[in-house]
């Protein structure tokens, strides 16, 4: 229950106002829109950068949603992320004690960059959940014996990931299990190489897990999609699907447009954010984990999905906080099957305890951030200066919305500022299960009486939708075309309809529209200005009539 009302908390309201949900979101709107269910192009005119199964289990919540809507879009993602927290929590009891589930299931689903995640109408998601499901039908595999109707579940997750995200999914599979099979110990001794006793350990897990005709059928299942959609799209298709989105990230992100290049280092700072308040406390749990070696194979199982994923993703020139999802359900079990059984060890319990102090001091900071805030304390004066003028504008907006509601925001911050109290004075002596609900209390009640009302704010006044329904009631039925370097995802989404966005239309368009940063908004006749400043947060949506 907890799962699933932090992950539905307000998604059916919440407007888009970021580049890529409405990005996913009008190809589920092309599909409701008879575009077609093997490749709709994104307005008409653009191949989706992904294969469609976040696409088709949007287009399947339409139906029972009543139409294309943020909710719709969203729903995939709050669904599968409450159940693979469940699924956690089962496999996490059924390892160990009821206690480790509850850690597990509450490091999951308050890490911020899964909270967050859950939330939105993205692939990444949706490829997590299939992809770590076969990884935990894996893990339960390897303790209770390999079966037909499990592996026929496993491969099934597996051809679903790959249809979410690509061949990514079947090469980290591979990884991970080929290095767990390496790493586990092994009677194989005698006179043989080291090399030829780890091919034949490699193809007895082959055949353990049935590996060729199990991938073949998801070769073959992935791969009617994809001669599918190359019979669609073509030369557009191979150039988005297996050059941009597969080889170009991986060598130039920048250089090929691919975008998100970064250092090697940048997804360690990815995973401490992203991981927040519990990745405080993670040095402490590989610290156990290294003095309990050997680990059992479960625990061994979940150190290699960890580390594999994360490793893998060091790789690539393109790098986002986002692509180490798959990482974190493995995170959460070594976290909740270490500290839940409360190991010894003097040194990395207090290591443990501290990180569980510095997560309370920073939600305790929050707690009383809002409390100054709700008192009419002008604390503009100290943060406005420093920022720039879309962010200082925003910034000025959440203050100024959170005073609004000063009662309710006092009373938030008073309950975080008490449950962090309560969930600090129980860390040192680990207790980690009583200082858990007060934390999760504290993280609850931030996420619902500050963050949340603070996201409206922000996307109340960066969205389009208010706009475009005045737009198309402006123009009727006059032709209108984006103009050069204004083309928004989230104004199509709103629009209801294809707006073209090549040189051709805009010549023949009646109307234009254009950023006010952007060419074509200096037109003579501006007709209507959006309040929403669009997906950067900095510039209006202008309606224009054509030169």
């Amino acid at each position: 229950m907890l799962a699933g009302l932090t992950n539905f908390l307000g998604i059916a309201e919440l407007p888009f106002y970021t580049k890529g949900e409405p990005r996913e979101a009008v190809v589920v709107w092309e599909m409701a829109n008879d575009g077609g269910l093997v490749l709709p192009l994104r307005n008409g005119d653009e191949v989706p950068s992904k294969p469609p199964m976040f696409h088709w289990l949007g287009w399947a919540a339409t139906h029972f949603t009543g139409g294309v809507s943020e909710f719709a879009a969203r729903s995939p993602s709050a669904v599968l992320a409450t159940l693979l927290t469940l699924a956690v929590y089962a496999f996490a009891t059924r390892v160990s004690r009821i206690r480790c589930g509850w850690l597990s299931a509450i490091a999951l689903m308050f890490s911020f960059e899964w909270l967050r995640a859950a939330r939105t109408a993205r692939v990444d998601m949706t490829f997590t959940v299939f992809l770590s499901g076969a990884l935990l039908l894996y893990a339960g595999m390897q303790r209770s014996g390999f079966t037909t109707g499990r592996l026929v579940l496993f491969y099934a997750a597996l051809a679903a990931a790959t249809l979410t995200k690509g061949p990514v999914a079947l090469v980290l599979a591979a990884l991970v299990l080929a290095t767990n099979t390496l790493l586990s110990p092994s009677a194989d001794a005698g006179s043989a190489s080291a090399l030829s006793r780890a091919v034949r350990r490699l193809a007895q897990a082959s055949r353990e897990v049935r590996a060729v005709p199990g991938g073949a059928a998801v070769l073959l299942v992935s791969g009617t999609w994809y001669a599918a959609a190359y019979a669609a799209g073509g030369d557009a298709f191979v150039e988005m699907h297996a050059l941009r989105e597969n080889v170009f990230r991986v060598l130039d992100a920048d250089r090929f447009s691919s975008g998100h290049s970064h250092g090697p280092f940048y997804l360690f700072g990815q995973l401490f954010l992203g991981a927040f308040p519990w990745s405080l406390s993670l040095p402490a749990v590989a610290w156990w984990l290294w003095g309990d070696r050997p680990l059992d194979p479960t625990r061994r199982f979940l150190v290699v999905w960890f580390v594999v994923v994360f490793a893998f993703f060091l790789v690539p020139d393109s790098k986002r906080g986002v692509y180490l999802l798959p990482a974190y359900p493995a995170a959460a079990l070594l976290f909740g099957l270490v500290l839940g059984p409360g190991p010894e060890g003097a040194p990395q319990r207090r290591l443990a305890a501290w990180g569980w102090l510095a997560g309370c001091l920073v939600l305790g900071v929050l707690g009383l951030t809002g409390l100054v805030v709700a008192s009419g304390v002008a604390v503009e004066g100290w943060i406005l200066p420093h920022l720039r003028p879309h962010e200082a504008r925003e910034v000025a907006a959440s203050i100024e919305a959170l005073r609004d509601r000063a009662g309710w925001t006092a009373g938030a911050s008073a309950v975080v500022l008490a449950a962090s109290a309560g969930a600090a004075i129980n860390a040192p002596g680990a207790h980690w299960l009583r200082a858990s609900v007060p934390l999760v209390v504290a993280l609850a009640t931030a996420l619902v009486g500050l963050v949340a009302p603070v996201e409206r704010v922000i996307a109340n006044g960066r969205t389009l939708a208010p706009f475009l329904p005045r737009v198309e009631a402006a123009i009727g039925d006059a032709r209108v075309a984006f103009a050069d370097g204004s083309f928004d995802y989230g104004a199509v989404f709103y629009a209801g309809r294809r707006i073209p966005r090549d040189e051709p239309s805009r010549r023949e368009a009646e109307y234009l529209l254009a950023f006010e940063d952007r060419p074509g908004s200096d037109a003579k006749e501006v007709v209507l200005v959006s309040r929403g400043t669009g997906a950067r947060g900095r510039s209006r949506l202008l309606l224009v009539r054509a030169p």
